[in-house]
């Protein structure tokens, strides 16, 4: 027969990855070892593995939102759209001034043709023949310049409309519609944030103790992810469908607790895992293998 023993150590434990509060309560890790495999559990919090804020990129009057609070959505979808009249009048002003700018050129080149063919002739002094030259080549920067003016335009005209550059959950619009949106608002906020479900992390603390038993394992997080299998416990007793994978550790303990934060990735494709959700993380140490 298996001999079990069970340990439970009484550990405070900051369960969410910000500044100490000594009025939370403490955590249990509880060790349980079985033949040759090490159970331990920890009490954890669910983080999202990936934010993004959506912010725009210049002054503007907001004309029309296309989400909803806690909408999910994909990444490339059109989130906010600008008023783009001036813009657009802005790319056309820059498109002529392009254009103008290549007829000077044209005309520029034959006029240099036929300097040259004056220069050869003996007609003209080279002098001319190199002032000829030179205004051709002014010419060609002006057409240049003239181009990179269309480019920015354009560029300025298609981020009056801001896409999801994540697929997540988003926020509620920070901003209304028929807002003008000044370079001192975008400076201040941001006017929504998605959140990324799909993988999720959770962060944990471990002691110590435990931490100086696998601090060799611990590592690199592939040493670590082929020598222990991590799985969670809802708050409801069941087991999370999905095993996951330890990501990355801490490079310090808290001062307050004496613990240090391991953080582990899930998948979740039914996005039953939300931020702030209290878990049970049990760690399972596999045998060595011969």
């Amino acid at each position: 027969m298996s001999v079990r023993t069970t340990l439970l150590l009484a550990v405070g434990v900051i369960l969410v990855s910000g500044p100490f509060n000594p009025s939370m309560t403490s955590a249990v890790a509880q060790i349980s070892t079985q033949s040759d495999t090490v159970v331990r559990e920890f009490h954890g919090t669910i983080v999202p593995a990936r934010t993004a804020d959506i912010s725009p990129r210049y002054n503007g009057l907001l004309s029309k939102i296309y989400f909803l609070p806690g909408q999910f959505v994909e990444d490339g979808n059109l989130l906010f759209e600008f008023r783009t009249n001036d813009q657009e009048l802005s790319v056309k002003i820059d498109q002529s001034k392009l254009q103008r700018a290549e007829a000077d050129l044209r005309v520029a080149e034959l006029t240099l043709k036929n300097k040259l063919d004056l220069h050869a002739k003996k007609i003209i002094s080279e002098t001319e023949m190199l002032q000829a030259e030179a205004s051709r080549d002014v010419a060609a920067a002006n057409v240049v310049e003239a181009r990179l003016s269309v480019q920015l335009s354009e560029s300025v005209l298609k981020n009056m409309k801001l896409y999801a550059p994540i697929s997540g959950i988003i926020s509620r619009s920070f901003v209304a519609e028929g807002a003008f949106i000044t370079k001192e608002a975008r400076a201040q906020s941001s006017m929504a944030l998605i959140t990324q479900l799909n993988p999720i992390r959770v962060i944990y603390q471990i002691p110590f103790d435990v931490y100086a038993q696998t601090v060799e394992i611990l590592k690199t997080s592939d040493q670590a992810n082929q020598q222990r299998e991590i799985s969670l416990i809802l708050p409801n007793g069941e087991k999370f469908a999905h095993t996951g994978k330890i990501v990355t550790g801490s490079n310090e303990f808290n001062r307050d607790t004496q613990m240090i934060d391991v953080l582990a990735e899930f998948p979740n494709p039914t996005y039953l895992l939300r931020p702030g959700l209290n878990v049970t993380v049990q760690t399972r140490i596999l045998p060595s293998q011969p």
